[in-house]
């Protein structure tokens, strides 16, 4: 596995965490909530916490970083 699968299976996995707490969360509160806008809330605001992924040049090639809201330090991989 490359460093760049590794880097979309971290973000996949997250985004997946993420989103199925925020869905069983809205489950749980609004009960009258249909499930296609659950989705779509729990899709937009798992889309703006989960981390996001940078690549930049330098002399060593290729970097790819993780940023991510709940951790001020960047993830170099």
């Amino acid at each position: 596995m490359n460093k760049k699968t590794k880097v979309r299976f971290i973000w996949l996995l997250s985004f997946l965490v993420i989103f199925l707490i925020v869905w069983t969360i809205l489950h749980f509160s609004f009960e009258n909530l249909d499930s296609p806008y659950k989705g779509m809330i729990s899709g937009g605001i798992a889309g703006l916490l989960s981390p996001k992924i940078t690549e930049y040049e330098t002399q060593l090639g290729k970097q790819t970083q993780l940023k991510w809201i709940f951790i001020k330090k960047v993830i170099t991989v």
